[in-house]
């Protein structure tokens, strides 16, 4: 992920730590090597366009994570899905606050809506951003009590002094000042859309 200037610079630098992907396989970059690795979702910039067409090929109805929600379906008919390292793609990402907003508010959306049509036990870096809207709805009782800020306020915490150290790194005033807020808009958005969806669903 490469940003050019502003807050772009600094959403690619959340992008790529762990704060921004989890340590997501694909999002993370090549550090099986080389060689590359087995995985459970990769990015679609090449596939066998016969087990596409034999597990039926995308999901029409979803507007995000329909990959990963093909990946599934993949796996569960017998193939495999193998990240090569010997091959990177180039992403730029949002450029203001807003769209970044949107985009994860999507991904959220996805996601939930993947977990309802395959049922299983989601992976920490999708079960961490979920408690994000749930904290928020419990800082609304502080008035009561200081604690019920408190996991709002440590995450917030998290995210600010982790885009410093980002900063820092990178040597720039830039990704020190906005990174640690790109990661917080990216994973309050994830959260609202996960929590949307799944209402709905259950609903």
């Amino acid at each position: 992920t490469i940003g050019t200037h502003g807050l772009q610079r600094a959403v690619a630098a959340a992008q790529n730590s762990r704060l921004g992907n989890g340590g997501s396989a694909h999002r993370a970059g090549h550090r099986a090597g080389q060689d590359g690795a087995w995985v459970d979702h990769g990015h679609h910039a090449l596939m066998t366009v016969d087990a596409f067409r034999a597990v039926g090929g995308y999901d029409e109805t979803f507007i995000h994570n329909e990959d990963a929600e093909l990946d599934a379906r993949l796996c569960r008919a017998g193939y495999r899905i193998w990240l090569t390292g010997a091959a990177t793609l180039v992403y730029y990402p949002r450029r203001t606050p807003w769209a970044l907003f949107r985009q994860y508010r999507g991904y959220g959306y996805g996601r939930a809506r993947n977990l309802l049509k395959h049922p299983r036990w989601p992976k920490l870096r999708q079960m961490l951003p979920m408690l994000i809207a749930p904290a928020f709805l419990l800082a609304l009782l502080w008035p009561l009590s200081n604690l019920f800020a408190l996991p709002l306020l440590a995450w917030a915490d998290i995210c600010l002094f982790y885009g410093i150290g980002l900063g820092i790194r990178a040597r720039s005033m830039t990704v020190a000042a906005l990174s640690g807020i790109a990661a917080m808009i990216m994973h309050a958005a994830w959260s609202l859309g996960f929590w949307q969806a799944l209402l709905r669903g259950r609903a």
